[in-house]
């Protein structure tokens, strides 16, 4: 436990400036994770109690141990993320993914590492549940094979709708075997849970469609105010996907070499329908951006309520990875054509362009679309970045100017030899009961990988 630094004051800010016109109002920075202040933290996610401005939750992985073991951490905060408490340290374990539920409950979920006595450490499913916000976990029963289960999401139906209070889990099987035994192609999984997240009894598998030698990118999923459930996911070509972090042009892949996916449940978990198109990704790992995709659904009651938006970072063979966004006012039918919101000027003072990534999506109570990303655009180094933000008022028609919500960068230090470039794959934002948004981010200004937030508001009625 610990008491939060805040850095900076309340403000006004816009594109250019302070003034009570523009359109943000930000608050400090705030250390989240300052009760481990000497743990790298990374891969960080961000949940809002919607019933309760006050209840806040954030997870990540950190590094500990003199051999650089890996552990989920999960903080909570009662008073709008002004502190935050530790809780809970999930040993051996990575990906982690947290929300709130209906009535404040909690729930984390992750990917956990058993050694087996074969010296085989293969990885398997762990949620756990907390009925009084965050204070106290205790472990759900997973009754399902989920050995080699990689990069879960929770997703809450707190809808007021029939399928209310279920919870529901996917990711991918990276190792699938068949009724034999035989391996098979990774496969996309979805485990839902009908009693409040207790027990996971059933998966529902969907194999790859576009790639014979598939390999998977999971994204978040959403739950629409007439209780359908949707989940983003980019299917990769591994054929033609670069992980070795080299940076010559040639190692580059020649095309489009993966497509970003939509997969619904319109039936409480009983179904899972065939995947829709989103639209074609280049993903390109010369240029440390292979951070998730996101998805957001508008549950207020206004113009565009029922809408649903994708983000992900798209790169091309300049090198360049910019933040696309497309909409959807169908149920995630058909998508509008994709646009980037992330408003650089093309050109770093290296004389080459900056790559944006790890878009995060959140719609709130008044309908306003918030993202928050990773960007490059101040970092000469082309590795470092600061966090900004940006909304829309008309249902993602169009975006007002961004501004920097972290007020320091995170600065990549060869010294370090740390090759998380990204910051870990995935970041946070969450909108609250009141409307306001809070981005959750890592940068290692005080020397350490550290989870730093920040407080978001979006007047909705900006003048020109």
């Amino acid at each position: 436990m610990g008491i939060i630094v805040a850095v900076g004051i309340l403000i006004s800010i816009g594109a250019s400036g302070l003034g009570e016109k523009e359109p943000y109002v930000k608050g400090p920075d705030v250390q989240v994770s300052l009760a481990r202040p000497n743990l790298q933290h990374y891969e960080t996610q961000m949940g809002a109690d919607l019933e309760s401005a006050d209840h806040l939750i954030a997870c990540a992985y950190v590094l500990s141990g003199p051999s650089g073991e890996i552990s989920n951490v999960v903080y909570v905060s009662f008073d709008g993320g002004e502190t935050w408490t530790h809780t809970l340290t999930m040993e051996n374990s990575v990906d982690p993914s947290c929300a709130i539920g209906i009535h404040g409950v909690a729930f984390v979920s992750s990917i956990h590492d058993v050694k087996q006595p074969d010296g085989s450490i293969p990885s398997f499913l762990n949620v756990r549940r907390s009925g009084d916000g965050g204070r106290t976990w205790q472990e759900s029963s997973i009754q399902i094979d989920s050995s080699s289960f990689d990069r879960d999401y929770l997703t809450l139906d707190d809808t007021n709708g029939r399928f209310r209070h279920r919870v529901y889990v996917h990711g991918y099987l990276s190792k699938p075997k068949d009724s034999t035994g035989n391996p098979v192609p990774p496969r996309f999984v979805f485990c839902p849970s009908t009693d409040e997240g207790r027990t996971f009894d059933r998966v529902i598998p969907r194999e790859a469609s576009d790639f014979a030698k598939p390999w998977f990118f999971i994204a978040n999923g959403v739950v629409s105010k007439d209780g359908v459930f949707s989940a983003l996911f980019v299917e990769l070509d591994k054929t033609k996907q670069n992980m070795s972090y080299k940076t010559d042009p040639s190692s580059a892949p020649k095309g489009v070499n993966a497509v970003l996916k939509i997969v619904r449940s319109l039936d409480g978990g009983e179904t899972l329908d065939q995947p829709v198109k989103i639209a074609d990704v280049y993903y390109d790992s010369r240029i440390p951006q292979l951070s998730m995709s996101s998805l957001a659904v508008d549950q207020s009651s206004g113009p565009f309520s029922g809408r649903m938006y994708a983000s992900w970072p798209g790169a091309g063979p300049e090198p360049r990875t910019q933040v696309f966004v497309s909409y959807s006012s169908d149920r995630g039918k058909t998508w509008s054509k994709p646009r980037i919101v992330s408003d650089d000027a093309g050109v770093i003072p290296n004389g080459s362009n900056p790559n944006n990534f790890m878009p995060v999506l959140a719609v709130n109570k008044n309908g306003v679309v918030g993202i928050s990303w990773y960007d490059r655009r101040d970092n000469p180094d082309d590795l470092g970045y600061w966090v900004r933000f940006s909304a829309s008022l008309d249902g993602g028609a169009s975006w007002l100017p961004s501004i920097r919500v972290s007020t320091h960068a995170n600065v990549v230090n060869p010294a370090e030899h740390d090759t998380r470039f990204n910051g870990g794959d995935t970041a946070g934002l969450a909108a609250d009961a009141k409307g306001v948004f809070h981005p959750l981010w890592i940068d290692n200004r005080t020397g350490v990988h550290q989870m730093w937030t920040t407080t978001v508001m979006v007047r909705q009625h900006v003048h020109n």
